[in-house]
């Protein structure tokens, strides 16, 4: 109730101030629950009660209310971003020391991270010179940042982990806010796929042992984990560390931790020995927690994780372009205007993750094939009417030009997808030229999204070596079977059936035609236990592709009608069409619709004991 009580009616300077203070309280409070939304109307109603010479006469309070209106205003849906923007000012201009402007600085840099990345960095190395602990990176390069991720890994390899739990808490508030910045830019330049965030999180590690662990050493193990993993290809260790940072974070408020560690462990370490579905609820719940607990940074790395996952896993594509649309509504797109220019600033993850999604989502159901909204329902549904770019080419451009390199492998993964899947052979070629040019010559190690990128490499450079012969295409081809054959040892569910259908166009570029049956069959096998819908479809419509060339034509009828019935039942009723399309030009409209045989369904050959055998000749 007392957010009713107006300032015009208690003139009297200390009934406003007793009223400012429970307001500050009660804002407080609500934070705590949190709410957000709340919190932020009795900030600002608690503000109103203030004088004019408030920082002077009332600091403490002053500082309690306009902190508090910051954060509420920055992790509310709701919250106002001009009067966010006002309220930052104020605390700028007002705050006696950096450590009283230290929480709304850190928002300020959230937010300019959101616009342009390289100068959050900046001003995140420019805070930890005001907090007395300068960050010297001018001298780290790739080696020395990888041999101090080694010299730590060695350092608490098994269960010498136990030393950094049992490890007392930090007691330093500098340091606490040190470590806090080092989790912020560990976040940035990973989307800049830059080294320096796994050295980061090695001194984070360093910071919890020499100095007591604190809330952000659970995000620093964490990122310790996810860099064991991509730079060292250390799985083992990498999960081990992951069940560390889990340990840790329940010494912690869980929820407020979990948006961080979730998006870290499921989106880039735990994935390479767990199926890929299994990683969607613990995405799905980031999600969640992080709206809930005003971590606005994370839910957007929760959704990138979750968006991407579940289109790699083959989820319905109706279903998924249902969450992307409810996914963009949730955050929201504007986050205010920029006051240098008055021009609106857009989110990141609508513009450069969730629109080139949706778009190929709608043109792979065959809503939409021209990329944009057709009917006033559509557009709603979507606020693509309110992106700067829609065009995925552009957005790709885009990306490139502002070093937004995480998005532009993510979205080049997309579209190699979909064009592959449209039979769009020269795109899908100049997609996978792109990713060679921009990523293959470096050393991505296990960086999950390129697990797509090369597997499409594989068809696609397989297919234009049949087509035109060509000695890098065969070389590029190869490459990629042999990464791919590395990669499956990982994980035989998330990654059996892509290898064996990659060996397929291998042999069947070869010409030995009895191991190219045997791998399309037994990649169908695979992809259809391991719930990959579009990859079974995928594998359907090759293996449909090789049986006719060779002569099969029973076969190859059969195998046309199943990848039809599986991109169906995907929702990619566009590809589903095109397929349908070429069934009608080879064998009429009625041979494929009456009673084919079900060659893909099961096949002469068992696909395990082959697998068995191919397994024993790697070996």
């Amino acid at each position: 109730l007392i957010n009713r009580i107006g300032c015009d009616a208690t003139p009297s300077p200390k009934q406003r101030a007793l009223f400012a203070e429970l307001n500050s309280r009660a804002a407080s409070k609500a934070i705590k629950v949190p709410d957000f939304a709340g919190a932020a109307k009795y900030a600002e109603n608690g503000i109103t009660f203030l004088h004019e010479g408030c920082w002077e006469a009332q600091y403490s309070l002053s500082l309690s209310l306009y902190e508090t209106a910051v954060l509420s205003h920055f992790s509310s849906l709701s919250g106002d971003r001009d009067v966010l923007t006002k309220r930052i000012n104020a605390v700028f201009e007002h705050a006696k020391d950096f450590s009283d402007l230290f929480k709304t600085h850190c928002v300020w840099i959230k937010l300019l991270s959101m616009k342009d990345l390289t100068k959050a960095i900046a001003e995140s190395l420019h805070a930890l010179e005001r907090l007395g602990e300068p960050l010297d990176l001018t001298h780290i390069d790739s080696h020395k940042s990888r041999d101090e991720l080694i010299k730590r890994r060695d350092q608490f390899a098994g269960d010498r982990k136990k030393k950094f739990l049992s490890s007392n808490r930090l007691s330093d508030e500098n340091k606490a806010r040190v470590m806090k910045i080092y989790s912020s830019l560990i976040v940035y330049y990973h989307q800049q796929k830059s080294f320096l965030g796994s050295y980061i999180g090695c001194q984070m590690i360093k910071m919890s042992m020499d100095h007591g662990h604190c809330e952000h050493s659970v995000f620093g193990a964490a990122a310790f984990a996810c860099s064991l993993v991509n730079i060292l290809d250390d799985i083992d260790e990498g999960s081990d560390w992951g069940g560390t940072a889990l340990s840790l974070m329940n010494m912690y408020d869980k929820e407020v931790l979990m948006p961080s560690i979730h998006g870290s462990l499921y989106g880039i370490v735990f994935i390479w020995k767990e199926p890929i579905q299994a990683t969607l609820e613990p995405l799905a719940r980031g999600i969640r927690l992080s709206y809930a607990t005003g971590n606005v940074e994370f839910a957007m790395v929760n959704t990138i994780y979750y968006a991407a996952r579940s289109f790699n896993c083959g989820k319905n594509i109706r279903v998924l372009t249902t969450e992307v649309e409810a996914l963009a509504r949730q955050h929201r797109n504007n986050f205010g205007s920029d006051a240098s220019s008055d021009t609106p600033v857009y989110s990141p993850l609508l513009q450069f993750y969730l629109t080139p999604l949706y778009n190929v989502l709608r043109v792979l159901a065959g809503e939409n094939d021209d990329q944009s909204p057709t009917s006033e329902e559509e557009e709603t549904s979507f606020p693509l009417d309110r992106v700067k770019l829609v065009n995925n080419d552009d957005i790709l451009k885009v990306a490139v030009k502002t070093d937004q390199l995480a998005c532009f492998h993510t979205i080049l993964s997309y579209e190699t997808a979909k064009a592959f899947m449209c039979r769009d052979m020269e795109k899908a070629r100049k997609c996978t030229d792109l990713y060679f040019d921009k990523f293959a010559t470096k050393d991505l190690r296990l960086m999950y999204t390129a697990i797509y990128n090369v597997f499409y490499e594989g068809l696609v450079s397989f297919y234009f070596t049949r087509l035109t012969g060509e000695e890098n295409c065969r070389t590029r081809a190869e490459n990629a079977y042999t990464q791919m054959r590395e990669w499956s040892f990982r994980s035989d569910w998330n990654f059996e059936n892509k290898l064996l259908l990659i060996e397929a166009e291998l042999y069947y570029t070869l010409n030995n035609y009895d191991k190219a049956s045997i791998c399309y069959e037994a990649s169908i096998k695979s992809a259809r236990e391991h719930k990959f819908i579009h990859e079974e479809a995928i594998a359907n419509e090759l293996a449909g592709n090789f049986f006719y060339e060779t002569g099969h034509f029973l076969k190859a009828e059969s195998f046309y009608a199943h990848s039809i019935k599986c991109f169906k039942k995907w929702g990619g009723f566009a590809v589903a069409r095109r397929v349908e399309s070429i069934v009608l030009k080879r064998f009429g409209a009625d041979s494929w619709q009456l009673c084919p045989i079900d060659y893909a369904a099961s096949s002469t050959i068992s696909s395990k004991e082959n697998l068995s055998k191919k397994r024993q000749s790697r070996s």
